[in-house]
């Protein structure tokens, strides 16, 4: 323990060369953290070295450290926080500065692991085990995780900015996200997945979500050469995820590698495919590593994989979680509700923590299978559990169901290819949008394409400004459903030509009734109508 609190030397050495030079200021200040040093003069020296640094781009000297304590420090104090510059002005350092911050890295997890174990013992000591668990498992993943810290910086100053810009113009393609391969709107629109953010899909149960993760798994490592995938089965077992890949690539159907019914020339393809695959890794393919874990555990066995594959030498670029609901909180949770959103959350913070996206399905509301088989869009927020869910995401999709390919009259109806409407309710960095998808059942492929389960065109690109009223207003028809406790209900029109709203339980609130008159009353009859209709 003695080790973790006697860095002293170190601290001196650290301060001596970050005030020693504007070139070591410059190239080391941003890697000093505060809770390096253990006591207050030794602070006081580093957090006026930190704002010299960020206001002049130099180092703290022995003029600008006499006006700090000239002005900063009680006068019965003075000489001792004097007498720690003179005697860091004084030192010869001989460690390399990336030996002394790796060094006093390791002091400060060790600090703060002890402090982990006190709390810990505490909680043992009163009997509640349930919550020394608890901090077991957060103090682990924040050990584990622990991050530079960060300057304050003053946003008018621009010049540090400057250089990243222009390096964005040179080279744009060092800052976009990954891309998916499978969905080119969505590529386009959010720029891909981006590290330490988290995107939630949710679907109806059985509409094929495990597929899609699968699917976007083959999409990331064809389209982002040398990008390594991580994929947590906590629903499906290893040999059924196994199985599903090996027909996705191979585009063999997933029964028969199942159900043992693969003939010996499909065989050969896989067998010439996967040969295939090995011989261009790392270069024009990256890896997907899948990892099976027990059914309603934490994310820290989620960490631990990618730990585990780190001290393998293997960079893991995004993980895919298949799915939230088997997921449980690290913290205590209160009801359900509140075990999705902590779950949610602990996503959320691997994301960050670890500095990669992370992917993850969860389910959608009940009324969602209602809502698709009457031919209505989800709402923002219909996801199965808290809405907590979808406040923590950066980007939310929710994919409903838009009908079967009836042009396959060879195949049996629940054989067919499905039509999805995928609809990004939440986009991080833009407007909501949505396109239609085709999920291949036999194999498990699934691409954007033009046309929806009607067979009708909706190509993204060219939408009329109809088109988008109607949606609009499906939008704000879809969120009154919600809100109200009754079916909204329009009554005739009056001479005005205006249409009176009116409920079938209550009045109308007027936050709703404003809503609706954003709509254009042309697509707002025919909306009306229709919701006649369904009312009955």
């Amino acid at each position: 323990m003695s080790e973790f609190m006697d860095t002293v030397d170190l601290e001196r050495s650290l301060l001596r060369l970050v005030t020693k030079s504007k070139m070591y200021a410059n190239l080391y200040m941003n890697r000093v953290r505060m809770d390096f040093f253990t006591s207050e003069p030794r602070k006081f020296i580093f957090g006026a070295a930190q704002r010299t640094h960020a206001d002049t781009k130099s180092h703290l000297t022995r003029r600008l450290i006499e006006f700090e304590l000239k002005h900063k420090v009680d006068p019965e104090d003075k000489a001792i926080y004097e007498g720690e510059w003179n005697i860091i002005e004084g030192i010869t350092v001989q460690e390399t500065p990336d030996s002394i911050i790796d060094r006093l890295v390791e002091a400060v997890t060790g600090r703060t692991l002890m402090d982990s174990f006190d709390d810990i013992a505490e909680q043992m000591e009163k009997g509640d085990i349930v919550r020394a668990v608890e901090l077991f498992k957060q103090s682990a993943m924040q050990l584990s995780t622990v991050k530079e810290d960060q300057p304050i910086r003053c946003l008018t100053d621009h010049e540090h900015r400057k250089e990243r810009i222009k390096d964005k113009q040179l080279h744009p393609e060092k800052y976009t996200g990954l891309k998916t391969g499978i969905f080119p709107t969505f590529d386009k629109k959010t720029g891909g997945f981006f590290k330490g953010e988290m995107t939630l899909v949710a679907g109806v149960t059985g509409l094929g979500k495990s597929t899609l993760i699968k699917a976007l798994q083959w999409g990331i490592i064809q389209t982002n050469p040398g990008v390594n995938v991580l994929h947590i089965a906590n629903e499906e077992y290893s040999e059924q995820v196994e199985n599903k890949f090996d027909s996705l690539i191979t585009e063999i159907p997933y029964l028969d590698f199942k159900l043992g019914r693969i003939t010996d020339a499909d065989l050969d393809v896989w067998d010439a495919k996967m040969k295939e695959m090995k011989e261009k890794s790392g270069v024009e393919f990256g890896q997907i590593y899948s990892k099976e874990v027990p059914a309603f555990t934490d994310v820290t066995l989620v960490e631990q994989a990618y730990r585990e594959l780190e001290s393998q030498g293997i960079k893991i670029h995004i993980i895919l979680i298949d799915h939230l609901p088997h997921i449980v909180p690290i913290l205590k949770a209160y009801g359900e509700n509140d075990e999705r959103w902590k779950a949610a959350g602990d996503c959320k913070e691997l994301a960050r923590s670890l500095g990669v996206p992370v992917v993850v399905p969860t389910q959608a509301a009940t009324d969602v299978e209602d809502k698709q088989m009457r031919g209505r869009r989800a709402g923002k927020l219909d996801v199965y559990g808290s809405k907590g869910q979808v406040h923590v995401a950066n980007n939310f999709l929710i994919i409903t169901y838009r009908g079967k390919d009836q042009t396959q009259t060879d195949r049996p109806e629940y054989e067919r290819d499905v039509y999805w409407l995928v609809d990004c309710k939440k986009n991080r960095d833009g407007p909501p949008f949505s396109f239609n998808a085709k999920h291949h059942v036999y194999y498990g492929k699934v691409e954007e394409v033009a046309e929806d389960g009607d067979g009708n065109l909706a190509d993204a690109e060219n939408i009329t400004s109809d088109d988008k009223q109607k949606a609009e207003a499906d939008d704000i028809l879809t969120e009154a459903d919600d809100r109200l406790e009754s079916e909204v209900k329009i009554v005739t029109e009056d001479e005005s030509g205006k249409d009176d709203i009116g409920d079938l339980g209550g009045e109308v609130s007027a936050e709703i009734a404003n809503e609706f008159s954003k709509v254009p009353d042309s697509i707002f009859r025919r909306l009306s109508r229709r919701k006649l209709e369904e009312v009955g």
